[in-house]
C-alpha cells in the first residue's frame, strides 16, 4: 500500500450545455489540464485529473512526489483562470486556427493517457465557456460566512489609532487575496500581538505606521517579532508606511 498527500483542486463548472454535458466536461477537463501544465511549466506526469460526481466536478491533483504547489497558487491569484482560459484557447487552436484539426488532435487535446475519452473530445464545445472564463476574476470567501462579513469583522478588530492597518487590509481585499483570520490577537508564548494573523499558514503581518519610527519602539518590535519567528514558528511580514509595501505584499500570495 502507498499513502500519499497531494494538493488538489476541485472545479464545479456552471452553465454547461445540458445536451452534451459528458463531452463538454471531458473536453474541459483535458483543456484545463493542458493549460495548467503550459502556464505553470509542468511536465505531463506532474499533473493528473479525472471527472467526479457523475461528471459534475473536475478533480486535478499534483501527481509528482512533493508537488510544485501550483494548485494553491491558482487560488491565490485573482487572474489565474483568466490566464488559464487564454492558454486553453491557444492550445485548442482558436488563437491560431489549425485547419487539419477537426474536433481534437494530438497537438491539442488527444494523448495516449486519455485515449478512452477520444470519442468525447470536441474543442468547439468549450470555446464559448473559455471565452467567458477569459474575463473572470477569483474571489475567495471564508467557509463560515461571506467575505464581506469577514472583512467588516476584521475592520472592527483593527487598532482604532492605526489607519495604516485599514489601508493594508483594504489592499489585501482589493487584490482578492485570502483575508486574515483575525486582527490584533495576542500570541501568548511570544508575548506578541500582530496586526493580522493567518493561523493555518502561521503568517503574522505587522503594519508599521509612523509610531514605529522611534528607535526604542523599533527595538521592542524586534524582540517581539524574533519571539514569533523562533518561539512560535511564524513567518513575519513587516509592512512599513514609508516603504513600497504594496510590492512587498505580493509575497503574501506565495505564503498562504
Amino acid at each position: 500500500m502507498v499513502d500519499d498527500t497531494s494538493n488538489i483542486l476541485v472545479v464545479e463548472p456552471v452553465n454547461i450545455p445540458t445536451g452534451n454535458s459528458e463531452a463538454f466536461l471531458a473536453t474541459l477537463q483535458f483543456a484545463l489540464e493542458r493549460a495548467i501544465q503550459a502556464v505553470y511549466k509542468l511536465e505531463a506526469d506532474e499533473l493528473a485529473s479525472e471527472r467526479l460526481g457523475q461528471g459534475q466536478h473536475l478533480l486535478f491533483w499534483e501527481a509528482a512526489q512533493g508537488g510544485a504547489g501550483v494548485l494553491s497558487q491558482i487560488l491565490e491569484d485573482p487572474d489565474a483562470f483568466k490566464r488559464l482560459a487564454n492558454a486553453a484557447l491557444d492550445i485548442c487552436h482558436f488563437l491560431q486556427e489549425k485547419q487539419s484539426c477537426t474536433k481534437a488532435c494530438y497537438q491539442c487535446l488527444l494523448s495516449y493517457r486519455n485515449q478512452f475519452d477520444h470519442p468525447l473530445l470536441d474543442r468547439y464545445l468549450i470555446r464559448p465557456w473559455l471565452d467567458r472564463l477569459g474575463s473572470s476574476t477569483i474571489t475567495r470567501q471564508a467557509a463560515n460566512g461571506s467575505r464581506e462579513a469577514q472583512y467588516q469583522q476584521l475592520l472592527q478588530q483593527t487598532d482604532p489609532n492605526s489607519n495604516f492597518e485599514r489601508i493594508v487590509l483594504a489592499e489585501i481585499d482589493r487584490r482578492g487575496l485570502k483575508l486574515p483570520d483575525t486582527a490584533q490577537e495576542l500570541i501568548p508564548e511570544a508575548n506578541s500581538k500582530p496586526d493580522f494573523i493567518y493561523r493555518n499558514a502561521k503568517v503574522a503581518i505587522f503594519c508599521d505606521g509612523s509610531a514605529h519610527d522611534r528607535p526604542e519602539q523599533q527595538q521592542q518590535d524586534k524582540i517581539e517579532r524574533d519571539n514569533l519567528r523562533y518561539v512560535s514558528g511564524y513567518y513575519v511580514l513587516t509592512l512599513r508606511h514609508d516603504e513600497d509595501w504594496q510590492t512587498k505584499l505580493e509575497i503574501l500570495a506565495s505564503l498562504l
